[in-house]
């Protein structure tokens, strides 16, 4: 089997090469853009790192060890994200309770597992996903810091076999104290033209879905192969994109209004809210492309109609302004502002935009 992951060469080489020259850290930080195979290749690599094979062969993806890993299954590999478990009897584990944050009590029992040598593999691998949300135990005031402390020490001096994998798509909310303990392992978007084939020889899609996909995909073979299997996904996209358009169209107080929802749905689910975010932003960034006149950029190329329109009356400063405006929202949404504070400043920001005035302008 060796490695699947598409279009990480470089990282796949860092990986590769440690366990070859016997050099494998304590510690990785697999820091990148979401759905560009960071997962996969924590997976592989805890694969790599107990593979019954061995040379280029590895990881074979047909050993036990290989097998077990693939299904969740292998008792040295531990899996620590949002909802997991924990040593608190009370609370064995946070999947129902609506969690945002690794907790403290998931690290204590973190700290019993690792403890132990491996039961059955060569080493045992925690893969933390999405690492950044150890800030909640890392930042918790109201329990003791001595586990957080210990889990500092860990991640620098682990037990003998351990390797722990740190997976997050926002490096910039982690502690500078956990990234420092972790050798990075960068990942990129991959092509457009990388994606469009990968789609049509390894899950068959057909060459027009493929092309739409890829486009559509900002760089995410996850992204893209995940909206192969469901169509749903481009139904949700496009109805933010949608709403995106509606807003621009907006009054203030219909404005303000979608700032206190977005709000209140940002504190019960920030990653699907910023994942709207990323598609406003997609959304200005086709104003300021066509606005540039570089309209073959654009990559909502079925939404042109609409788009020309509303662009031919916002001048390049504005979409920048536009743009910068949901970045720097998102990044203090990151920071924890107030949702809906914070949005109803990016409201104010954003250029109104008036369709059929421009419509009736472009007929004179």
């Amino acid at each position: 089997m060796s490695w699947t992951v598409v279009g990480q060469d470089a990282a796949v080489h860092v990986l590769t090469a440690a366990v070859k020259n016997d050099r494998v850290a304590h510690a990785y930080l697999f820091a990148g853009p979401g759905h560009v195979g960071k997962s996969l290749a924590a997976m592989q690599f805890a694969q790599l790192l107990n593979c019954a094979a061995e040379g280029p062969d590895a990881p074979c993806g047909e050993c036990r060890s290989c097998e077990k890993i693939a299904s969740g299954k292998h008792p040295d590999i531990e899996m620590v994200g949002i909802g997991g478990q924990c040593e608190d009897t009370d609370h064995p584990d946070h999947s129902k309770d609506n969690s945002r944050d690794i907790r403290i009590c998931q690290v204590r029992r973190l700290e019993r597992v690792i403890s132990r040598a491996p039961y059955e593999g060569k080493r045992r691998v925690v893969i933390i996903e999405p690492a950044h949300a150890l800030n909640g135990a890392m930042m918790n005031p109201d329990v003791t810091a001595a586990p957080v402390a210990a889990l500092l020490k860990t991640l620098e001096e682990p037990p003998d076999g351990v390797v722990f994998l740190l997976v997050t798509d926002q490096e910039e909310m982690m502690p500078a104290t956990i990234r420092s303990r972790a050798r990075r392992v960068g990942f990129a978007g991959q092509p457009r033209d990388l994606i469009e084939v990968t789609l049509r020889t390894r899950w068959g899609a057909e060459p027009d879905d493929a092309a739409e996909l890829a486009r559509l995909a900002g760089g995410r073979l996850g992204w893209a192969v995940a909206a192969l299997r469901d169509e749903k996904l481009l139904t949700s996209r496009a109805t933010v994109l949608d709403k995106c358009e509606t807003l621009a169209q907006s009054t203030i107080t219909d404005r303000f209004a979608a700032a206190s929802t977005l709000g209140s749905a940002y504190s019960r689910n920030r990653a699907d809210t910023q994942a709207t975010f990323e598609l406003w932003q997609e959304w200005w960034r086709d104003i300021l492309l066509i606005a540039a006149g570089r309209e073959q950029q654009v990559v909502n190329v079925d939404r042109l109609d609409t788009l020309r329109p509303l662009a031919a009356q916002c001048a390049v400063p504005a979409a920048v302004r536009a743009l910068k405006a949901i970045a720097d929202a998102r990044q203090q949404l990151i920071e924890n502002a107030s949702p809906t504070l914070t949005l109803e400043s990016m409201m104010l920001a954003l250029p109104v935009l008036r369709a059929n005035a421009v419509t009736s302008r472009l007929r004179r």
